[in-house]
């Protein structure tokens, strides 16, 4: 599964992604996330990890992730570690005129079961995501990032 997703935000590249890095404020705008908590100590960076969980489909699901890729300012790439099935999400910003464009790529790997329910899974990620999306604007142009 794949699903790609562009939005223009109206804040700076720089506070856009360091919201996003800040695992601490993820459940502020990822509606179906009920935990998320930085397991390692220091700055956000390559190697840094955390555990994120979400509630979908009536069930707990539990995420260990890493950054693979940190430029700050541009790029922040992490991957499970352990979960349900394997992930990545890649988080890319660019300025636009006054604001920043946030491209996010989000692949996921289900087996078993869970990938005869694939396409199904894949509409409703895309719709979570964008929601997503629309919430971190939201909280960002409104000044609630803090």
């Amino acid at each position: 599964m794949r699903v790609e997703l562009e939005i223009t935000i109206d804040r700076p590249v720089d506070v856009v992604l360091d919201f996003i890095t800040d695992i601490s404020k993820f459940t502020q705008w990822a509606e179906n996330a009920v935990e998320a908590v930085q397991t390692s100590e220091g700055p956000v960076g390559v190697g840094t990890t955390c555990r994120i969980v979400n509630r979908a489909m009536g069930k707990s699901l539990e995420h260990e992730f890493e950054v693979t890729e940190f430029d700050p300012g541009k790029r922040y790439t992490v991957r499970s570690t352990s979960g349900p099935f394997p992930m990545m999400m890649t988080y890319n910003v660019e300025e636009v005129g006054h604001g920043a464009k946030l491209h996010t790529v989000t692949e996921a790997a289900p087996g078993g079961i869970m990938a005869l329910a694939a396409p199904l899974m894949n509409v409703k990620i895309k719709k979570q995501l964008e929601s997503d999306h629309k919430n971190l604007k939201r909280l960002l142009e409104s000044g609630q990032e803090g």
